[in-house]
């Protein structure tokens, strides 16, 4: 008999003989939509995933579905940069998705090829980013994501996460989606560990409402709730002991208690802790199942599950220890921690030898894994990042960074035959990383190695330049049209929050400012430090630099609430302006009626507008409710637009005080707020914690979207936007936006 054919291959073929007449911009609704699960079915997809112009025109939520987290090494280049950014496509047009492949190429440094389409709104001219390795990023949880473990399902491998929002979320780590929403806990999930109960895969959850609850991961149901501790559950592990499965937690209470897993019946209670517990593990050594807890009191205590007994105390952590993982790693048992202390230690648990330290975050850990079988430990930390270590040489491997914010819970894994770290970060994402083929970190000293916090724009001999400040305690000057570095500023001592430029003399100029008060000035035609601004007392979180009524300016706007106006020309202090109730977070500089003023806002919820020549206070405008941000005044008007927590951009009239208008669109507090004109439309441009930059068009409210994670600070210079984020600068090309 003849071979019956391929349905599924006889569809794609059809499908795509359909879009090279039409074209991939004019496809039909249906390919767009379902030709990656037909060729997925076809054993075809990666012939397909090569061409930019389908990746552009599929829809994003069927196609990364179809190519699943991007773990296989045989898919072409541009379809694993395509799953990077595909969170971030949802609901954009086919144009601006091409424009957020083609700057996530730029951000990662990855030589592929994508042409710009024709109607495209935007697109990027350079980006100068920390690059991160390749990872998926899954979202779904609405808050902090506070732990991660994995488990095995008959469907394949998953995660399952705990957070904020008080849910559970079990997600097919081969595919990359939510599988299921458990709900049942009223607080913050802070703790989940997985195991096999009677065949089946099962969870069991700590949570802020004093509850531990085991859940069956198949069907999602709830199996039963262990009450006992009577505040938060900090830290929850499972083991087993003369044959009977155990659950064992600890929390505020400063308890360390045994349950039975099969029918939740509490065994022991365990004292001798002086604070929280915040970690807990379970590991057996010489044939004796062990727990080892730890917490406030900065010790970890052994304990044997059998007799209760406490049989050792480990002591080397200064600070809280907030994770802890034991298990075989060589021919040894160890225990790994980390905390507050910012360190990751290694304790034999059979030696009884000092622990070893393997290195430090920069900032608390919070979490610790070990690689199944191998040397390795994964730690997570406040610093943004996981850490990946050789147990045994001590030495670090990899740094996994690519969180906007701290991480929480990392968990190591295999997903088919590829070892991954599944993190859990106060972003509310979760994040698979391929650890297969792990090449050591390295830093490149031409870009910045922290979170950039703003960005300005200014011309030195005749060039457009763009110049950065960031956490790393540089200023970092950039040619605008290549992005080349032109010049590197050193001398703060703590971060720098705020750049604005402006001339002095003929001459441009830069003004820093940031952590303890330090306001510096630089020359950028000789990137030399010209003078230092004294007098605040705190940190200074907003500058600008001005020339008003002839005299060259800065503002600076600080946490000792105070506004103060610096003359530039040599150094003196003008003005000290009091009045806002709280901190200051924003301050700008315009005229008005040929006075020179200054706009600012703060934590009171206030925009309020002073007079430069004489100091005092002319004006309170009132409207937010939440903290204003910024303010930015838009060019050639009288105007001024507001940025605030509550989420809103207001628009305000200088001479009279009246609020001119209120755009909505960001569905979070917005961080930053930039003014100016393209052409003769005044556009404001705003960046919110929702990873996404909006420019508004200030005559008509409309607005265009440009999806940008982690956006501190943004500038327009001619029809150039320069970002300043998480990971670093770009640029973006305006020359064809449009509304």
């Amino acid at each position: 008999m003849p071979e019956e054919p391929d349905i599924e291959a006889l569809i794609v073929e059809r499908l795509r003989a359909l879009a090279e007449v039409d074209g991939w911009g004019r496809v039909n609704p249906y390919t767009a939509r379902y030709l990656a699960a037909h060729a997925s079915a076809a054993g075809g997809l990666a012939a397909l995933v090569g061409d930019s112009a389908y990746l552009m025109a599929a829809d994003p939520e069927i196609l990364s579905a179809a190519l699943g987290t991007g773990l296989d090494h045989q898919l072409p280049d541009l379809a694993r940069l395509y799953l990077r950014c595909a969170h971030l496509m949802r609901g954009l047009a086919p144009q601006d998705r091409g424009a957020v492949l083609a700057l996530t190429a730029a951000q990662e440094n990855e030589p592929v090829d994508i042409s710009r389409p024709g109607d495209a709104r935007w697109w990027p001219r350079w980006a100068r980013f920390l690059t991160t390795p390749y990872h998926r990023v899954l979202e779904g949880h609405e808050g902090s994501v506070r732990c991660v473990a994995t488990a095995a399902l008959e469907t394949g491998p998953v995660a399952v996460t705990g957070g904020e929002d008080h849910t559970i979320r079990i997600w097919d780590l081969t595919v990359g989606a939510t599988l299921r929403v458990l709900e049942g806990h009223t607080a913050t999930v802070r703790s989940v560990a997985t195991t096999v109960l009677n065949g089946r895969p099962v969870a069991v959850s700590a949570s802020d409402d004093a509850t531990l609850r085991i859940w069956d991961l198949a069907s999602g149901r709830s199996l039963r709730v262990l009450e006992g501790h009577d505040r938060w559950v900090g830290s929850v592990a499972v083991g087993s002991a003369e044959g009977r499965a155990l659950v064992v937690s600890g929390g505020a209470d400063r308890t360390v208690r045994i349950w039975d897993l099969s029918d939740g019946s509490p065994v022991r209670v365990l004292s001798g802790h002086t604070g929280s517990i915040r970690a807990i593990a379970t590991v057996e050594v010489a044939g004796r199942p062990l727990a080892v807890s730890g917490g406030a009191d900065r010790v970890l205590r052994v304990w044997d599950l059998v007799t209760g007994s406490l049989t050792r105390t480990l002591e080397g952590h200064t600070g809280w220890v907030q994770a802890v993982r034991a298990g075989p790693v060589g021919e040894g048992t160890v225990a790994v921690s980390t905390g507050d202390d910012h360190s990751v230690r290694v304790w034999d648990l059979q030696a009884r030898t000092p622990a070893k330290v393997l290195g430090e975050h920069d900032n608390w850990g919070r979490s610790i894994s070990l690689v199944q079988g191998g040397v390795l430990a994964v730690s997570a930390g406040a610093d943004r990042v996981a850490r990946v270590w050789d147990v045994v040489e001590g030495s670090q491997q990899q740094v996994l960074h690519g969180h906007l914010t701290g991480l929480y819970g990392v968990e190591a894994t295999t997903v088919d035959e590829w070892s991954v770290a599944v993190t859990a970060g106060g972003d509310a994402t979760v994040r698979i990383w391929d650890l297969s083929g792990a090449v050591h970190h390295t830093v490149d000293d031409t870009l910045h190695t922290d979170r950039v916090l703003s960005v300005t724009t200014a011309v030195v001999d005749g060039r457009p330049v763009a110049v950065s400040g960031a956490t790393d305690r540089t200023v970092r000057v950039w040619d605008l049209e290549e992005g080349r570095p032109r010049g590197v500023l050193k001398g703060h001592t703590g971060w720098v929050g705020r750049v604005e430029t402006t001339t002095v003399a003929g001459r441009p100029v830069v003004v820093s400012a940031g952590a303890y008060g330090d306001v510096r000035v630089w020359d950028l035609t000789t990137n030399t430090q010209t003078a230092r601004l004294r007098g605040n007392e705190s940190s200074v979180l907003d500058v600008d630099a001005v020339v008003l009524d002839g005299l060259p300016m800065a503002l600076t706007a600080g946490n000792d609430a105070t506004i103060r106006v610096w003359d530039l020309t040599d150094g003196s202090q003008v003005h000290v302006l009091r009045g806002h109730v709280g901190g200051l977070r924003t301050v700008a500089g315009t005229e008005l009626g040929g006075r020179p003023i200054a706009v600012s806002g703060g934590t009171d919820c206030t925009v309020r507008i002073w007079d430069l020549t004489d100091g005092t206070q002319v004006q309170v405008l009132e409207g937010h409710t939440g903290w204003v941000r910024e303010v930015a005044v838009v060019p050639g008007e009288s105007t001024v637009v507001s940025a605030a927590d509550d989420g809103t951009l207001r628009i305000w009239d200088l001479a009279t005080g009246t609020e001119r208008g209120v755009l909505k669109g960001h569905v979070c507090p917005i961080l930053t707020v930039s003014a100016a004109r393209i052409g003769d439309r005044p556009i404001a441009v705003t960046a919110g914690e929702d990873d996404m930059v909006r420019i508004w068009d200030l005559s008509t409210g409309r607005h265009l979207q440009v999806p940008l994670s982690g956006c501190y600070d943004t500038a327009i210079q001619g029809t150039v936007m320069v970002a300043a984020t998480h990971l670093g600068v770009c640029a973006v090309d305006l020359a064809e936006y449009q509304l």
